[in-house]
């Protein structure tokens, strides 16, 4: 007996017949280069190279290819890829192999930036045998379908290479989904088609689906049907839904009507994100061995693209967020004093760096009059949140700088204001002192900052401890204003957390001891002396070791001898 198979080869129709090829290994393989062009190549050999190299049975010229990229081999009589040490490895089915697998109809091969899809001879036999093996991924419930209904190989390469060229091009998701869905309805006889992805529930909620009959009623599936395929992890045909007893009680079976369905998990290479469904109501209609194929086919590339498109996406929103963080990078320069007041007889300097693209430190020094107003603070937390919070906090204190009597009365309004608008888990830790430089008399209220050191120029460091808690936690909180003197020759040093919190790779902290060291032996020198003395302490500490947290410092000198 003879039996006639077209393959296409090269774009020519070949005719083989039983007889030439029976018993010996012929397969077809579709190259679908990155640049969307493809190619069908069949052979008879019972190993074929895959490379760049002209002379490999299966020439790729792509450069992100090895000149011996991989190796398709026959093994007991079964189809084997092993790759062949190239340099950025092999996938089947989006998956990197390390050790030789087992092909399987409708495989997709990655090498490269390009595919090559397998279909062996055991899928031109079964249009003679019907008694091949089934494959490992079907699950046959009922009787065989007629061969008459069985997509061609030619036709089946071809389909998969017009999705493909649809992937290659960059077609939008919405468009390809769509013309997949509507392939699959039109060349498998289908009634309905969807992609349905798993919410955050873990339900299934359709991305797109096809239905010849429209419908005022959602797309919904047999989630037990879905839930089988999802549970078993694996592709699955029902030629008769009346015949499997576990499904057919099912009321969403009964309610659709189903007669045969396909139901395929989209694994994206990580995890499972949801099913490419097909079913249809027809009772004379069966899908058949090869519907699974090229179903399970196009599954691995709709979760490929869609993983594509969910990666391509988080890219977009990430340069949107860094778009954004550089303009609020900017915005919050701003608020920082461009130059720092000169104040008769003494001498500043500060500086800030946030460990991010922006931070919840601020700083700022306010004429008020015949004094100046000196702040520190740190807000809990790191990036926009406390970013929002500290630009609040720096409008409270410039509006009510002037109005306030006393630092403690300031804290008083700020906290007030502050309280039950920012948030349980938000605090602001602040300093602020009001300096009157003729005077030298400093007052200040600490509002749970770390406390600022003033050096006394015969070797004697004070802190200003804190007088009350944070900003922000209780509503009803009071605070204490107190006045120190500074002479000339003192050093005042502000700070966050951030200094002395600073870690270096062994875990230790730089700490208030060696902050009171640098600031002692740098104190003769001007303020941006010593602000530099500090920074460069806390680089030569941590020794490369990132930052974790802002710093902010500002530094106040009394000139020795006044102008």
């Amino acid at each position: 007996m003879r039996v006639q198979v077209f393959i296409r080869h090269d774009f020519q129709l070949l005719l083989f017949n039983g007889a030439e090829f029976e018993g010996s290994t012929l397969a077809s393989f579709l190259v679908i280069l990155s640049s969307g062009e493809q190619r069908l190549v069949s052979s008879l050999k019972p190993s074929l190279v895959i490379g760049r190299r002209s002379d490999c049975d299966i020439s790729v010229i792509d450069p992100l290819v090895s000149r011996q990229h991989a190796k398709v081999y026959q093994a007991e009589d079964r189809c084997q890829i092993q790759d062949m040490g190239s340099r950025n490895g092999t996938m089947v089915n989006g998956e990197h192999i390390s050790q030789p697998r087992e092909l399987y109809p409708g495989d997709t091969i990655t090498v490269g930036a390009s595919r090559v899809v397998f279909e062996p001879a055991g899928i031109i036999r079964s249009l003679q045998d019907r008694d091949a093996p089934e494959p490992v991924l079907s699950e046959h419930i009922t009787m065989q379908s007629s061969p008459g209904q069985m997509m061609a190989p030619a036709e089946f390469l071809e389909a998969v290479a017009d999705i493909a060229n649809g992937i290659a091009r960059n077609k939008p998701l919405d468009g390809l989904l769509d013309s997949v869905l509507r392939l699959c309805v039109d060349r498998m006889s289908a009634e309905r088609a969807g992609v349905l992805l798993f919410d955050e529930q873990g339900e299934f909620v359709p991305r797109a689906y096809l239905a010849k009959s429209a419908s005022i009623e959602p797309f919904i599936i047999s989630k037990t049907i879905a839930r089988k395929a999802m549970q078993e992890n694996r592709a699955l045909l029902i030629r008769d839904v009346a015949g499997e007893e576990s499904i057919n009680t099912s009321e969403s079976v009964i309610g659709l009507r189903i007669r045969s369905a396909i139901c395929v998990p989209l694994w994206n290479g990580e995890k499972t994100i949801g099913v490419l469904y097909l079913d249809t109501t027809e009772p004379n209609h069966q899908f058949t061995d090869m519907d699974l194929h090229f179903f399970s086919t196009l599954s691995g590339m709709i979760a490929e693209k869609l993983e594509n498109v969910t990666l391509t996406d988080i890219a977009r929103e990430k340069q949107r967020l860094d778009e954004e963080l550089v303009v609020a990078n900017e915005i919050q320069s701003h608020l920082f004093p461009a130059t720092i007041p000169s104040i008769e007889g003494y001498d500043l300097a500060a500086y800030n760096r946030p460990c991010t693209e922006i931070g919840g430190d601020y700083f700022d020094v306010i004429a008020t009059g015949d004094s100046y107003g000196i702040v520190i603070a740190d807000v809990v937390g790191k990036g926009i949140g406390p970013a929002i919070l500290m630009s609040n906090l720096q409008a409270m204190v410039r509006s009510l700088s002037n109005e306030a009597g006393n630092p403690a009365q300031l804290f008083k309004r700020i906290n007030a204001d502050l309280n039950g608008r920012i948030g349980d888990s938000r605090f602001i830790t602040c300093c602020y002192l009001v300096l009157s430089p003729e005077q030298g008399t400093i007052y200040y209220s600490n509002a749970g900052h770390n406390p600022p050191l003033l050096y006394r120029r015969f070797g004697d460091i004070e802190t200003f401890e804190a007088s009350g808690i944070p900003l922000g936690i209780f509503a009803e909180t009071e605070y204490d204003s107190s006045a120190i003197n500074i002479d000339c020759g003192d050093v005042l040093l502000l700070y966050t957390d951030g200094v002395t919190e600073c870690a270096n790779k062994a875990g230790e902290l730089f700490g208030e001891a060696r902050l009171k060291t640098v600031l002692e032996r740098s104190s003769l020198a001007d303020a941006q002396g010593i602000r530099e003395a500090v920074c460069s302490a806390m680089d030569d500490f941590r020794s490369g070791f990132s930052h974790a947290d802002d710093v902010t410092i500002v530094v106040v000198k009394r000139r020795a001898v006044n102008p």
